[in-house]
């Protein structure tokens, strides 16, 4: 399918059926100033190779590139290319985990996992006449899309099975820029947990702004301190784990430290500027300026010849345990999808 076809695409995805864990993070807003953010922080031969990828239709940042592997997630077309992708936007740690002399977080076995899926991408980048002409691009399109999905940090986080807060409801949203209530219209059915800090919590902080200005206000105010202290080691798993522990310690508490509420049940919590919003919304600053760093980082090992990294190697999937990741998706696609209560 060349790019040009993907915008028919949207449609498509949005009337399927539910991926195993059906997750989007920031939103094509919160993906696109990530993206851009990365940009003045390439070398200039990362620079003029993300221009030959893109040509003269694209800027990273555009819906159809930062945006991308969301608009494919349910396409069977896409799914027979790349298989399993709805899992790459991921990675399941387990804030309950005791955290003991035992304490562990890993990638997946599978490397279905999103820690796995960026190491991939950037290094089938980096690897000369490994991929061309529209392979090339969807490598680029998973990478960008993919390090803005790692540091929304319930998407590297669950907590009793409830996918990332996909299943902790959301009854309003009362801030100074944005706001909702039962009342309003959702374009990506009830809000939870999850799509506050997707979506909402990103709208609150563009409050007046676009796109593009609330890009190049968070751009001036990274400093060359935070930039080094960010992309030190170029470890992604250790980039996840931090967005894990901001999840376990933030994301699921509120602004007292108490614990958000168990319950999936509806109506759901009252988010205010007092009990959540404001405490939040500079975290929610700090990790769009993290993943714009170290997607830059990332760009300029995957398309700077000079800059290019040893291949991390992915575990690698027995036959047996590939034909029984292939029949639990075929599986799950065939269930009904559960309403939340």
């Amino acid at each position: 399918m060349k790019p040009a076809a993907v915008l028919p695409v949207i449609l498509a995805v949005l009337l399927a059926a539910a991926a195993p864990r059906a997750v989007r993070a920031w939103g094509p807003e919160g993906h696109s100033i990530i993206a851009r953010l990365a940009v003045p922080r390439l070398t200039p031969a990362a620079k003029a190779e993300l221009r030959r990828i893109l040509g003269d239709d694209y800027e990273i940042g555009d819906y159809e590139i930062a945006s991308w592997p969301d608009i494919i997630r349910g396409n069977k077309a896409y799914e027979e290319l790349y298989p399993r992708q709805g899992r790459w936007h991921y990675i399941d740690f387990d804030v309950q985990q005791w955290y003991d002399e035992s304490f562990s977080l890993t990638v997946s076995d599978s490397g279905d996992d999103v820690v796995s899926q960026i190491y991939r991408w950037r290094d089938d980048l980096a690897e000369p006449g490994k991929l061309e002409g529209e392979a090339r691009l969807d490598a680029l399109r998973f990478l960008v899309h993919l390090v803005g999905d790692m540091h929304q940090p319930l998407h590297c986080a669950y907590r009793y099975g409830d996918m990332g807060g996909n299943m902790l409801p959301v009854n309003s949203f009362a801030g100074r820029n944005y706001a909702f209530d039962e009342t309003t219209p959702q374009d990506w059915g009830p809000p939870s947990l999850h799509s506050v800090w997707d979506e909402s919590l990103v709208y609150e902080l563009i409050g007046k702004h676009t796109v593009l200005g609330m890009a190049r206000i968070l751009s001036r105010e990274i400093t060359p301190e935070e930039e080094a202290a960010w992309t030190r080691g170029g470890d992604v798993l250790r980039w996840a784990v931090d967005s894990y522990w901001i999840a376990r310690k933030q994301a699921y508490r509120w602004t007292d430290g108490a614990k958000v509420p168990f319950t999936w049940s509806r109506p759901g919590m009252d988010l205010t500027l007092d009990n959540y919003i404001d405490s939040h919304l500079p975290i929610v600053r700090d990790q769009l300026k993290k993943g714009g760093v170290r997607l830059a980082l990332l760009l300029n090992q995957a398309l700077d010849p000079s800059l290019r990294q040893p291949r991390h190697e992915l575990p690698a999937l027995s036959p047996a345990e590939e034909a029984e990741e292939e029949a639990a998706e075929e599986t799950a696609a065939a269930e009904p999808v559960a309403a939340v209560p």
